[in-house]
Order: C-alpha cells, then structure tokens, then sequence
C-alpha cells in the first residue's frame, strides 16, 4: 500500500527506485533470531527498541497520507523483528493480534550474558520487590484519623446547634457557618503546606476559638 511513496520518490525527489527481483531460496532467520533473543537479553532489547523505533518513524512520516499508522500490520511486523513477545506502548493499547504469538519464556527470566549488566538488572528488580512489599504511609492512616474525628465532631456540633435552637433560638446557622469556613480554611492550608497534618488533627477537632460575648458565650466555652 506503500507503493505510491516510489512515485514519489521518483518525481519530487527526483530519486528513481528499481524492483528487486529475489533469487534463489530466501533463508529463513527468524528462528535463529529468536534463539539469540533468549540467550542474551542484549539481543531481546535490541529488537524491542527496533520494532518501537520503526513504528514511531512512520507515525511521524510526513507522508502520513501514505504511511498510516492505522494500516500498519503489527503482527507480521513483529515477526519481521523476531519479537518475543509486543512491547508497551500507545500505538498497540486495547488492540489484539491473534496472528502474533508470544513466547511461553517469562521473559523477565532472560539474563545479559554481561555480567555487570545482569547484576545491575537483578539490583534494580530487588529494589522494585521491597518497594511493592512496603506498607503505606503511615501519613494515609492519619488522614482517615483525622477525618474520622471530624465526623465525631461534626455529630457533637449537629447536637450543640439542636441545643441552642431549643434553647436560644438565635443565630445557629452562622455558627455552623463559621466552623465550616474555619474548615475550609484549614485544609487549605494542609494542601498548601502551610500546616502539618498533625496541626491540622489538633485544630479541626479542637474547631475555631471564640470569644465569649455574654450569658451564651460563657455557655459555650
């Protein structure tokens, strides 16, 4: 389908291109490719990075009306590499090849014949192990902490603002309001980095300090 690129060639590059014509019996190589492929993961990095390599070369073709990514025919292209199994990237995500079949070596398990590499590699996978098997934060238990007291804050004001409306009947929305701003406020403040965590516990579940203005400001201190 890429046949109108030697007109092209031909008549703006001014670069004519002759068909070759095959002769005698073509070697199939594949195999021994792939034989290497397991033997050294040199050889298995060096065909992964060509076959990423050649298909982010023609999706930044600027003939993109000739060389369209779309059309491409992964599978046999991954042949053509002695893959052993597809690479990770976006031009292949949520797409499936059955044509294409993958190796049945964990190919995590190929070694570097050089042996400096293969310890650098197996330094590197031991460090991705303990960082998987490490327990969270402790900083996540504190957060849910302090959310969890505010709830039993939030309760404990539900009760006092009943009060108040039994007993005063005054101004217990903009009270809530205030402590809800003061809330605010302060988790403001913790995504800022202006406070630590746990000045942010202390003072959401302590709430905001009020001065006592008369017979109602004595009752609530």
């Amino acid at each position: 389908m890429e046949s109108s690129y030697v007109n092209f060639l031909s008549i703006n590059q001014k670069c004519p291109l002759e068909k070759l014509v095959l002769t005698g019996e073509v070697v199939d190589v594949l195999p021994k490719v792939k034989a290497m492929s397991l033997a050294d993961r040199a050889m298995f990095d060096r065909s992964m990075r060509a076959f990423v390599s050649y298909v982010q070369a023609y999706a930044k073709h600027e003939c993109s009306l000739i060389f369209r990514v779309k059309d491409l025919d992964f599978a046999s292209l991954a042949h053509g590499f002695a893959l052993l199994r597809l690479p990770k990237m976006p031009e292949l995500r949520g797409k499936t090849f059955p044509d294409f079949i993958e190796t049945t070596v964990d190919t995590d398990t190929i070694r570097y014949k050089d042996k400096n590499r293969e310890k650098q590699r197996q330094k590197m996978l031991a460090e991705l192990k303990d960082r998987d098997k490490t327990p969270l934060p402790k900083r996540n238990f504190l957060k849910n902490k302090a959310w969890s007291k505010q709830k039993s804050k939030k309760e404990r004001r539900k009760k006092r603002s009943a009060k108040r409306k039994h007993e005063e009947g005054s101004d217990v929305d903009d009270e809530d309001m205030k402590e809800l701003l003061n809330d605010t406020r302060l988790l403001k403040k913790l995504k800022k980095g202006q406070i630590t965590e746990e000045d942010f516990e202390k003072q959401i579940t302590s709430g905001p300090k009020h001065q006592p203005d008369g017979p109602s400001g004595d009752e609530e201190a």
